[in-house]
């Protein structure tokens, strides 16, 4: 992998953790170094950050090559990391010591716009007032992100649960339900019983 490449050159040391579906990983302030970066290696993650009040707010959702920083990491809050399939990421700590070659620089610069960009699509569908435009928009972006097309149906190359999409979107799982026979029979985008999500015609969407 070009990351263990470039660190194993720059003789900074590194962890790989695998996570299975639904693994975590929490990232808190007592625990975590605030120069410490998670990079996605390969598969899917969402993030929540979790307040001491119990309050949870989607951040954002990455997959490979995409980078978190704890930069801001602080007592009143952690973040709690979900794979949504079997992910590996990998984690580094850089210091101002560390000489970084100009390729892994570029890589990291790279990573942080990817997730970047990542951020400010998963705020703009938080942002959406009703929830059913909330819950469309994040499985908009799941297929944007991760979908697989085969002739005109998209599929997401992992299952997803109902629990999954309510963390997600912040909601419940009774509503994520309601909203997904909703939009069945709108735009045909069906949530089957193996817990897949599927767009069956995606030229549908554009015919609405």
């Amino acid at each position: 992998m070009k990351w263990i490449k470039f660190l194993n050159n720059c003789k900074i040391p590194y962890y790989v953790y695998k996570l299975n579906k639904n693994d975590s990983i929490i990232i808190c302030d007592q625990y975590c170094s605030k120069h410490q970066i998670i990079i996605i290696l390969h598969g899917s993650i969402y993030i929540m950050k979790i307040f001491a009040n119990k309050n949870l707010i989607p951040i954002v959702i990455l997959n490979k090559n995409s980078i978190f920083s704890t930069s801001n990491i602080n007592s009143q809050f952690y973040y709690q990391l979900i794979a949504l399939e079997k992910t590996y990421v990998l984690t580094i700590k850089l210091k101002t010591k560390h000489k970084l070659s100009n390729q892994l620089m570029l890589n990291i610069l790279e990573g942080y716009q990817k997730t970047l960009n990542s951020h400010q699509i998963m705020t703009e569908a938080i942002n959406q007032k009703y929830k059913k435009d909330r819950v469309l928009y994040i499985i908009l972006i799941l297929f944007f992100q991760f979908g697989t097309i085969n002739n005109k149906q998209v599929r997401l190359p992992f299952k997803i649960s109902q629990k999954n999409l309510a963390q997600i979107t912040g909601t419940s799982k009774e509503t994520i339900n309601k909203i997904t026979r909703e939009v069945n029979q709108k735009f045909n985008i069906s949530y089957c019983k193996k817990k897949s999500i599927q767009i069956d015609n995606i030229f549908n969407l554009t015919e609405k």
